[in-house]
């Protein structure tokens, strides 16, 4: 074995959990100190050779192909199991997720879309990637992170419940995973859920919680439910960073597969967009774009972008508060007063500035913060957000609705990574209205064989946004996400 170093740690107060402890999954100073962001990310700190192992692999599956990369994989060899154990186990669960949902995990397709590009005034030369996650396990990318989570968790761990909170493909993608493994599962929804959506879970054996907002109460009603089943003895299956920090792992396999693509076949790309509801996989992306980056070099570092709708976008409203610390810095000004939990700005001016009209002057500002991302003043004031969460980061006020249901999380739960790349990449946060969500969906159910939902479909609003500021120049190529398939 190669040599190779590896601990889990938390992004906000810095506290390190064994590597090999399949027990805690989310940082313990997380109640005694509430106005931190903790979250436990994994270092794995590997050589690069190792790292290449994957390229290697002739396997089609991403928890096979990528297990050196994978914290689940050292801890199986940590517990005295060898390579084929695991193997084994991987392939025993596969087959098990393709008895009850019809498909095992498999590389997702990476296209190129020239209809599309056209239908969106491409230059011919441009190039649109897509990755095409309606055919994965459940019918999104969401069982890619609830397995990676899986594989983490030891024989014994099975006998505990597990616990999500979902109104649609993360419940769908537990259910099946938890199916697979023997394992009870908790799933609290909302009074709205798609009847389709209760149907399945209840057929897969799922216990469902419907969970009604109570009055005077800060979030979404779901997710707080299960934050009490976890407090009572059940694990946090769930997509959400700060509850369980395994749930980036599984799902960087995603991004890892379309950078893999992108250096084989000598592709660039200029833009890449992430719709974000509690934010997980932007988080995984992100952290994989990283991870990708001190290994390999790609042609060219994508701005990375994200895409919220006006329902909700707690994450552009935290990056627009950290955008304006980092000017102040820069212009040697006062740092200003934040009240935590608070916003300066109504809802409609906040949206307002985010409006297609906006984005070339904020791409500006964009750039000037990726320039001096290794200065003083901008590490200054990313660390004093980690540190300051509820000053940035708190869930919306109103209960939100969109044709994009899926990504109306309350809180971008792993917010902080997220926003890193954006202002390490001169990305930006991008607030699509239902017009822009009903096109970009249209045009992907028209110009692609690919059917997703419109939450599938809303990293593509982003990019129409994006088309109308004139921000795209004509040789910039661009890579989407369609996430979910239309039920």
């Amino acid at each position: 074995m190669i040599p190779q170093h590896h601990y889990v740690s938390c992004v906000g107060c810095g506290t390190r959990v064994h590597a090999y402890d399949s027990t805690t999954f989310s940082c313990p100073n997380r109640d005694c100190m509430p106005n931190v962001n903790h979250i436990l990310q994994k270092k794995h700190v590997i050589t690069t050779q190792l790292w290449q192992r994957s390229k290697l692999e002739d396997s089609r599956n991403p928890f096979v192909r990528y297990r050196h990369r994978l914290l689940g994989y050292h801890r199986a060899l940590n517990s005295h199991h060898s390579d084929i154990d695991y193997l084994e186990r991987v392939a025993e669960l596969d087959a098990k997720l393709a008895a009850i949902d019809g498909t095992g995990f498999v590389e997702t397709p990476l296209t190129i879309e020239t209809e599309l590009a056209d239908a969106l005034g491409f230059d011919p030369m441009q190039k649109l990637f897509v990755k095409d996650e309606t055919h994965n396990v459940a019918g999104s990318h969401k069982a890619r992170h609830l397995f990676g989570i899986l594989l983490n968790l030891s024989k014994e761990s099975l006998n505990r419940p597990f616990a999500i909170a979902s109104c649609g493909n993360a419940a769908l993608a537990a259910a099946v995973v938890s199916k697979a493994a023997g394992a009870k599962l908790e799933v609290y929804i909302p009074t709205d859920a798609e009847e389709s959506v209760v149907e399945r879970l209840k057929a897969l054996g799922a216990n469902l919680h419907i969970c009604e907002r109570r009055e005077g109460e800060l979030g979404d009603p779901c997710y707080l439910r299960s934050l009490e089943a976890v407090r009572d003895g059940a694990i946090p299956f769930t997509c959400q960073g700060p509850d369980n920090g395994l749930t980036i792992e599984g799902g960087s396999t995603l991004a890892y597969e379309i950078f893999d693509r992108w250096i084989e076949n000598n592709h660039s790309c200029h833009h890449m967009f992430v719709q974000v509801g509690g934010g997980a996989l932007a988080s995984s992306s992100a952290q994989a774009l990283a991870d990708t980056m001190r290994h390999e070099a790609l042609p060219i570092l994508p701005r990375f972008h994200t895409v919220q709708t006006r329902g909700a976008f707690p994450l552009a409203r935290a990056y627009d508060r950290i955008v304006r610390l980092i000017d102040a810095r820069l212009r040697g000004l006062p740092f200003p007063e934040l009240e935590p939990f608070k916003d300066d700005m109504s809802v409609e001016d906040r949206a307002e500035a985010h409006d297609s009209s906006a984005i070339s002057q904020r791409l500006i500002m964009a750039d000037c913060i990726r320039s001096a991302w290794d200065s003083t003043a901008v590490q200054s004031v990313v660390r004093y957000a980690c540190a300051n969460k509820n000053a940035f980061m708190w869930p919306w006020e109103s209960a939100p609705h969109s044709i994009a249901h899926g990504i109306l999380d309350d809180e971008t739960y792993d917010w902080y990574a997220i926003i890193c790349t954006m202002l390490r990449t001169g990305g930006l946060p991008l607030v699509a209205d239902e017009d822009h969500l009903k096109k970009a969906h249209e045009l992907a159910n028209s110009y692609t064989a690919i059917w997703p939902s419109a939450t599938g479909s809303a990293g593509l609003a982003g990019l129409l946004l994006m088309k109308e500021a004139g921000a795209i120049a004509d040789y910039e190529n661009v890579s989407l996400y369609f996430t979910g398939i239309e039920r």
